[in-house]
Order: C-alpha cells, then sequence, then structure tokens
C-alpha cells in the first residue's frame, strides 16, 4: 500500500541529475570492464550461474536446500529482488560444523555502499524525495571447533543524506517519535547476534535479517534495510530440504535508529510477538514443494504453501510456473478484529534465450485486505508490483518480460517491464461492519473500482574489474487508479547503486 505526491517534471528531472554522481565509480568500472578481453567475457559468460533460474542437478555431496524464492524468482516479489541486493550480506552455503577453522579463521568484514536516489509522487500528497549514500559494515565470525560451534555477528550501519527534507519519510531519517526529522547523517548497529551451530543447523539470537522466508523476507528498498530482533534457526541437515523457525519481538524500521514494537501493513495494529515455523523440500532438480505456518500474536494465524516447478531448456523452451496460497484468520484477542481471508497467485513463464514472458493472476477471496508484517515483503503473490492489488475480492493480472542478457552475450545486463490490472474490488462488508474506520473507505465510499500499473527496471551488474560486483539499478512505475480503489494515483523514479566491498 503506497502514501505520498506532486512535483513538477523539471523537479524530477533535476533530483535525478543530482543522483547522477553516483554513477562516479560505477562507470569507471564499467571502462574497466569494456577494456577487458573478449575471451575473458565469454569466459564469464559460460561460467557464471544462471542467475534467477531453477538449480541444475544436485551434487552427491549434501547441499544447502533452495528455497522458492531462489528456484523461481520471476515469478515473485519481483519489484523487490530487482530493487537493490536483498540481502545485508549475500547469502553463503553453510559449511558442516566438523570443517570449522575456527572463530577467527573463519570470519568476514564486508562493506556495502548504496547510493540511493529516489522521487514519489502521491495523489493528494506529499511529494517525496530522497538522495542518500549508505553504508553498511558487517562482520561475521566463524564458529568454533567442536561438536557445537559459537559466533557472533555484528553490523554498523549509516547514512548521508544528500537530499530530502522532513517530508521524506522513511527514505530519510524518521525522529524517534515517529515525527519528521531533518538529521544529516545517522549511525546504528544495524545487526547484532550470537548464534550456534551444530551440524548444518544455525541458531541465532539478536537483532537480524530472514531471508527467503514468506512472512519475513525484509522490505529492503531505502538506503538501509530493516531488522528484526529475535531468535532464528535454520536446519538442512536433511538432504534436500530446510526447515526453519523463528519469533521475534521488535522491527529497527527503515529510516529508523531505534526499536519498536512490530505491526501490521494495512490494519496498523501493533503486536508484540511473530512467531513462524516451515520449510522447502526440493522434490525434484526443478520442482520446490513449501509449507509455513506463523502467527502474530492476538492477530492472526497465517498458513502459506506453494509449489514450483519448471521443465524444458532455454535453448528450446524452458517453461516455469508457480502456485501460491495464503489462509489468514484472527486469533486469541482479534486485536484487528475478524479475520477469514485467503489469497492465491498462479504464474506461468516461458523463456527462450535471454527472452522470458510471464502471465500471472491472483485473487483476493475475503472480505478483508490480504495483510502482513510492516517492513517485510511477507506477501508472495506474483501481482505485488508496485502496488499489492490485495483488496477485499480483488482480481488481478499480469503481463511481464524480461531480457536476460546472459544469454545474449551480455552476461550482468538484465531488464524487465510489465503491466498489471485489478479489478472486482469490494470492501463494502468491511465498510458496513466497521463505519468508523477508514481502512475499508475511500473519498467517503466503500473501497471499491479498477487500477492499474506499468513499470520499467534495467540493472547492471559488473563482472570484472576493480569494482567487480558493484549494482547499477533504475525504476521507473506508474500506478493509476479510479476514484474509489484503495491504492491511489503515484509514479515513482528510482536510481540505487551498490557497490559491495570484501574487506577480508
Amino acid at each position: 500500500m503506497t502514501t505520498q505526491r506532486s512535483t513538477s517534471g523539471a523537479s524530477k528531472l533535476a533530483l535525478l541529475a543530482m543522483g547522477l554522481p553516483a554513477l562516479t565509480i560505477a562507470t569507471a568500472a564499467l571502462a574497466e570492464d569494456a577494456a577487458a578481453p573478449a575471451a575473458a567475457s565469454a569466459a564469464v559468460a559460460q561460467a557464471a550461474p544462471a542467475a534467477q533460474a531453477t538449480p541444475a542437478a544436485k551434487p552427491k555431496a549434501k547441499p544447502a536446500a533452495t528455497t522458492v524464492a531462489q528456484a523461481q524468482p520471476e515469478t515473485n516479489n519481483a519489484v523487490v529482488n530487482a530493487e537493490a541486493t536483498q540481502a545485508v550480506t549475500p547469502p553463503e552455503q553453510l559449511s558442516s560444523q566438523a570443517k570449522s577453522n575456527g572463530l577467527v579463521a573463519d570470519s568476514h568484514l564486508n562493506l556495502l555502499f548504496r547510493n540511493y536516489a529516489d522521487v514519489f509522487d502521491n495523489e493528494g500528497g506529499p511529494h517525496r524525495h530522497a538522495w542518500v549514500q549508505g553504508m553498511q559494515a558487517n562482520f561475521e565470525s566463524g564458529y568454533t571447533k567442536g561438536p557445537v560451534g559459537l559466533g557472533v555477528d555484528a553490523s554498523l550501519f549509516a547514512s548521508l543524506k544528500l537530499d530530502g527534507g522532513n517530508g521524506a519519510g522513511n527514505m530519510v531519517h524518521v525522529a524517534k517519535g515517529g515525527g519528521g526529522s531533518d538529521q544529516l547523517a545517522w549511525a546504528y548497529p544495524g545487526m547484532y547476534d550470537i548464534k550456534g551451530r551444530i551440524s548444518e543447523t544455525v541458531v541465532k539470537y539478536g537483532l537480524q535479517i530472514v531471508d527467503n522466508n514468506p512472512f519475513m523476507e525484509p522490505h529492503d528498498n531505502r538506503s538501509l534495510p530493516p531488522t528484526f530482533l529475535g531468535v532464528s534457526a535454520v536446519s538442512t541437515d536433511v538432504r534436500n530440504v530446510t526447515l526453519e523457525a523463528g519469533s521475534f519481538t521488535k522491527v529497527n524500521a527503515r529510516g529508523h535508529t531505534n526499536l519498536t514494537d512490530m505491526t501490521t501493513s494495512y490494519g496498523g495494529t501493533t503486536f508484540k510477538r511473530l512467531s513462524y515455523f516451515g520449510g522447502n523440500w526440493d522434490y525434484s532438480p526443478n520442482g520446490t514443494v513449501s509449507l509455513y505456518a506463523d502467527q502474530a500474536e492476538n492477530v492472526w494465524n497465517q498458513f502459506y504453501a506453494s509449489i514450483a516447478q519448471s521443465v524444458g531448456d532455454i535453448n528450446g523452451i524452458k517453461w516455469a510456473g508457480l502456485a501460491n496460497i495464503y489462509s489468514t484468520q484472527n486469533t486469541g484477542s482479534a486485536l484487528q478484529g475478524h479475520i477469514n481471508n485467503n489469497a492465491y497467485s498462479l504464474s506461468l513463464s516461458a523463456q527462450h534465450g535471454p527472452h522470458q514472458v510471464l502471465l500471472g493472476f491472483q485473487q483476493i477471496l475475503g472480505d478483508q485486505f490480504f495483510d502482513y508484517v510492516n517492513e517485510t515483503n511477507g506477501i508472495y503473490l506474483v501481482n505485488s508490483m508496485d502496488v499489492d492489488y490485495n483488496a477485499p475480492h480483488e482480481k488481478s493480472f499480469q503481463l511481464r518480460y524480461t531480457f536476460d542478457g546472459k544469454h545474449a552475450g551480455l552476461p550482468g545486463f538484465k531488464a524487465m517491464v510489465w503491466g498489471v490490472t485489478g479489478w472486482g474490488a469490494d470492501a463494502s462488508a468491511e465498510a458496513a461492519a466497521n463505519p468508523t474506520s477508514s481502512l475499508y473507505f475511500r473519498n467517503g465510499q466503500p473501497i471499491h473500482g479498477t487500477h492499474h500499473e506499468i513499470g520499467f527496471i534495467p540493472s547492471y551488474t559488473l563482472q570484472s574489474g576493480r569494482f567487480k560486483d558493484t549494482k547499477i539499478t533504475f525504476i521507473a512505475m506508474y500506478h493509476k487508479s479510479t476514484a474509489h480503489y484503495s491504492d491511489p494515483d503515484n509514479m515513482e523514479y528510482r536510481l540505487v547503486v551498490n557497490v559491495p566491498v570484501k574487506v577480508f
């Protein structure tokens, strides 16, 4: 759900022009890439794994299981995956505890510099814009030797505001009390945890990020990502299976430097704890099943299931499909009221060489919005792009085209363009039951009507040279709705440059 608006075209162009210095490093690195021998480029193209494609056959040694988000990322959360590097640090395959080299020998320090420029206009205002230089210093220790390994992680997050004022909200800094802030720079401990490992099972307690999880995926679309305080456990001890569980009580939200209680995205309800359990099973080299359940204390019980499967080869036609469903019911003292909501999506894509076309359908079955935890991307539905298409009883359809340059002699380049239309929203039942709530009304009537959006995201990741793995992403999204739909008209332009640096 989006809120904000209004500026002139000249202002937008001016802000984007101010963001161009962010490309200085990337431009120099592009020159290095262009000077690399053709043979090296060919080797990169041949050796690079098929990014965002279904994994190849498993090696004989026990691998880490592949999640749905890794197996078929083109079919869900496409905008979030394309916006920037979603993880604070690149995920690494867990080695067994028996192979531990010790607390210090296996430690790593990585830096991520993110230059973030954004212009957002929302019908009725306010206009928001920002230009921020973010930095993450992420330290991960190894594990002590022995049957049980112990270790620690710690990260320092910092940002310098180059442009943007009080109205920029979480694009820049938010005051401790939740109001506007005009702070020039801010820094804080973004992550800290203690961790233990037995074999291929890792348990962490502290401020952390949980990736590839249908309830806790971080909404990392600002200069710095949100992090969550709690305990998590991930196990890959069973071949081709990933099991995970967790319980979280606080969030360090985007733009904030302090911990706050967790809330729901649409209802805005505060709750004390979110707990989840679930996992993924790679039943074949090209197929994955996922089952998860979570509980937002005294708000809802939520269940998630999905199946992803691909067949064929991109030299001919590779078909890939994903079906997923959420089911949500109120629980305990029902702080957000009565909830009985199911939401599902289906997608089918066909890829030949670098070209992929995807069709997606999504439907909400219930009188309430499909809701999820704020600061997360906990909506693994195919049509959650610029807006979520999650109003009561809403149906939506998407057409998406993706060009993957690694299959066309352009390793590192990718572009995606899409269109989504939604119809059938009807919040009349919930509006009648809660006439004093603004959630189910817009412009004096219960939410209903139609809307649509288009978007374009090109990106390039440097393949070699001094700034190898630097990623440049541009995003343009436009949304148009009728007068009584929940999400108003909006347009957004974003330029993000991620520069990772490995210290040791």
